[in-house]
């Protein structure tokens, strides 16, 4: 039976792993087009970077994986040089991975303010049928709260305080949020949102990819989030900085 999007995707991440990506025949081996800006293009370069790994130490766990159409995308802990969380994005043509986006952060391996970390709580989609409807919702939320800066559209996203939150520097509720995100301002670190470059669904499970900048670097965001009755409920992040062009090893940008 032919695997799903989003079992291809888990099968490749994990073959990290098992040092099996060349034998599962699931990256097309001439045209492979990757957007990590610190990993050259094609399918030779994540090979070679692969046998840079300390492979007695990696491994590779696919918490979450899901499908939009011709993308497949799962939400990892891994470790290949570090301990580290990651989205990673492909797309497919012909039943194998032709394009690759995706964003990682340190494991900070501790708890948050709540007692999360950056990649327990739910797993599974469901309420398929609301795909579009929530990718709009989370779309909508990032634009207007996150990027126009929009705080009294708030409560159109949320019920209540209520927010189970993973990121690492902040704890549970609405509240918490936009009191950290104004207390980083205080600071002259800002976490600053500026354009949307892609939206991806299944069920109540929508992830937001952004372009902004934080502690004034650039940096793109990958914002995770579980919708409930039209409301969002859980939320899960990766931040990543954005090498400058000149220190870039592809030129397929970013997003």
């Amino acid at each position: 039976m032919e695997l799903s999007n989003r079992d291809k995707a888990e099968a490749i991440q994990n073959s990290i792993e098992t040092e099996t990506l060349a034998e599962i025949g699931l990256i097309n081996p001439i045209s492979y087009r990757q957007h990590n800006p610190n990993v050259a293009t094609g399918l030779k370069a994540i090979l070679d970077l692969h046998e840079q790994m300390p492979m007695d130490k990696v491994y590779t766990n696919v918490v979450r994986k899901f499908q939009d159409g011709d993308i497949g995308f799962v939400h990892v802990d891994y470790f290949l040089f570090e301990p580290t969380v990651a989205f990673d994005i492909h797309r497919f043509e012909n039943g194998v991975s032709v394009e690759h986006w995706d964003n990682l952060e340190k494991n900070p391996k501790k708890l948050n303010n709540s007692g999360r970390t950056m990649t327990d709580g739910k797993t599974k989609a469901k309420d398929h049928h609301k795909t579009e409807v929530n990718k709009a919702l989370a779309q909508n939320f990032v634009q207007n709260v996150l990027i126009n800066g929009q705080i009294d559209l708030v409560s159109n996203y949320f019920k209540g305080d209520e927010l189970i939150q993973h990121n690492p520097h902040m704890g549970d509720g609405v509240q918490e949020f936009l009191s950290t995100l104004e207390q980083w301002k205080k600071d002259g670190k800002p976490q600053v949102y500026t354009k949307i470059h892609k939206v991806l669904g299944e069920g109540n499970f929508v992830l937001v990819l952004s372009e902004g900048s934080f502690k004034g670097e650039h940096v793109a965001f990958y914002d995770l989030y579980r919708v409930e009755e039209d409301k969002i409920v859980e939320h899960w992040d990766v931040v990543e900085t954005i090498p400058e062009p000149g220190k870039r090893k592809n030129d397929n940008g970013k997003f």
